[in-house]
């Protein structure tokens, strides 16, 4: 995560106009690069395949199949996040001997914006004027893939990430 903060010169040598449209604009922001959230792959019945009613089972691997996870075009990897076929629900009365959180999810990244200016108003009052941007470019965000493997929608992404697509909001401050 990295942010900024610029304030624009207040034009000084220019008309009071000029000085108070364009002079003394601030411009933050927040970006943030985040890798994806780790993941497993659970196991059948529920999570209960070995019957142990603790809901933890996870798939069982096939060797000699590649995981290749986030492989190809955006739409490919959203349709096929990972190699469904590398993983089977577990046997009956086992654990599953796939590891925990042995994939991760799609990465984060996410900028956000905002445009502040500040007037003094008769010396005693002051105005703030603020434009935000959460998500400025839009960029997509998508959740962890369907880790059930007994699912006919396993290693498929069906729904947006916890960043939100771009929100903005405007606001208008009286300080006395």
């Amino acid at each position: 995560m990295s942010h900024l903060v610029y304030t624009t010169p207040e034009l000084r040598g220019h008309s009071t106009l000029v000085r108070t449209v364009l002079g003394g604009w601030e411009l933050s922001g927040i970006i943030t690069l985040q890798t994806g959230s780790p993941f497993g792959i659970s196991g059948g019945n529920g999570n209960n395949n070995s019957g142990s009613l603790q809901f933890g089972d996870r798939a069982d691997v096939v060797l000699g199949q590649p995981l290749n996870v986030h492989q190809g075009s955006k739409a490919q990897w959203l349709a096929h996040y990972l190699n469904s076929a590398a993983f089977v629900s577990n046997a009956a009365g086992t654990f599953g001997n796939s590891g925990k959180n042995l994939l991760r999810g799609p990465g984060i990244a996410s900028s956000d914006l905002a445009f502040v200016k500040n007037w003094k108003v008769l010396d005693r009052y002051g105005v703030q004027f603020r434009w935000e941007m959460f998500n400025a470019f839009n960029h997509a965000s998508f959740a962890t893939p369907n880790n059930d493997a007994s699912s006919s929608n396993f290693g498929q992404i069906t729904s947006i990430g916890p960043i939100a697509p771009r929100v903005m909001q405007g606001g208008l401050k009286l300080s006395f």
